[in-house]
């Protein structure tokens, strides 16, 4: 039972970031982020909520969301975890040893849930986010940097279009409540009888509001039929989200262009985030370029690739409208530039909906 409780903890509560860290989020998506996360300018669904409430207004037809399970994990984490079910983490040589084994290693898991309603112009749902790192450092005397978030809540948005479709303008509210963690814990700690309960005692917690505003222009009356201009204003209040982690405010600019391939509907798409360099993490360029590509085919299959803090991403759709399967795979910048230090992720969602 204590050796379940610990990989609980390693694998689920405790996360660690080494040069600079990711930007602040409260959801991603899977089909944003299969597009390289360039969705300012597309936001057509639900995910509108948390890229640009504006794009409530292209929602073509009603559609609801009932069991939205996503399980996010990095490369390693199967790993971690198969080893670390023969270790004894009564025993400090042995629990040091199997640190040893991953100095340096990242480790990643992540577990969603997104149920939601959308129809045109308004969206509603309800987010559960749990997302872990960790890494471990100091080969002789190993330690685990542990930084967690979790995250419930839920909002909704509404938009309208003005001047017959070519201008969009919306504005969402969420609340959400937060834990986060953000310590180090050495050999001893782990294996002391009450590291739950430290765990647990160092857990901080806080609540919020928080309000994004958006607007999207259709480029159609000066000839560039299909081409879009979006820009989200995001965490305009309640950012402060008191002990817990906060979330910067920033602005995000998004261009998309739809075309008709064949028998396919192409959607092409580039995001500028952070423009005003709002976000405290760094001040990286190439970290905050998006760029996007989404192939939908006839019935079910849509098919993406894209392009995230300068790391390939693809993914895939399976939507049969009561159940759909989407994989996704991606790498985010853990470092404090493009190109220093990737984490490559691996996403599988299932869904129940109508």
């Amino acid at each position: 039972m204590r050796k379940i409780l610990l990989l609980t903890i390693f694998m689920v509560i405790t996360s660690g970031i080494v040069f600079g860290s990711e930007y602040p989020y409260i959801y991603k998506g899977v089909r944003p982020m299969g597009m390289g996360g360039a969705f300012v300018a597309v936001s057509d669904d639900a995910n509108a909520l948390f890229y640009n409430p504006a794009g409530l207004a292209r929602i073509k037809n009603a559609r609801g969301s009932i069991l939205p399970l996503e399980v996010e994990v990095a490369k390693n984490t199967v790993d971690i975890y198969r080893d670390a079910l023969d270790v004894d983490f009564d025993d400090e040589h042995e629990t040091a040893d199997f640190l040893r084994e991953y100095v340096g290693e990242m480790s990643h898991l992540g577990i969603s849930l997104f149920p939601n309603y959308s129809m045109p112009r308004f969206a509603f749902g309800l987010v559960g986010t749990a997302r872990t790192d960790l890494e471990v450092r100091d080969l002789q005397y190993p330690k685990v940097d542990a930084h967690a978030i979790n995250d419930f809540g839920g909002g909704f948005g509404y938009a309208q279009p003005l001047f017959d479709d070519a201008l969009s303008i919306g504005a969402n509210l969420k609340y959400i409540r937060r834990q986060s963690l953000n310590k180090e814990y050495t050999v001893l700690d782990i294996t002391t009888g009450d590291f739950s309960d430290k765990v647990r005692d160092d857990l901080v917690d806080g609540s919020g509001f928080l309000a994004d505003v958006g607007v999207m222009v259709a480029l159609d009356r000066v000839g560039l039929e299909n081409v879009r201009i979006g820009v989200s204003v995001n965490n305009l209040i309640g950012n402060d989200l008191g002990d817990a982690e906060d979330l910067d405010d920033h602005v995000d600019a998004g261009f998309a262009v739809d075309r008709q391939l064949w028998f396919t509907k192409a959607t092409f798409a580039v995001d500028y985030v952070d423009i005003f360099s709002q976000i405290d993490a760094d001040d990286d360029f190439a970290k905050r370029i998006r760029l996007g590509v989404e192939l939908k085919f006839p019935k079910v299959l849509s098919l993406r690739a894209g392009i995230y803090q300068g790391y390939f991403t693809s993914g895939v759709s399976l939507d049969g409208r009561v159940v759909q399967l989407d994989f996704l795979t991606y790498a985010e910048e853990i470092g404090s530039y493009a190109g220093q230090r990737d984490d490559r992720r691996y996403v599988l969602r299932f869904v129940l909906g109508f």
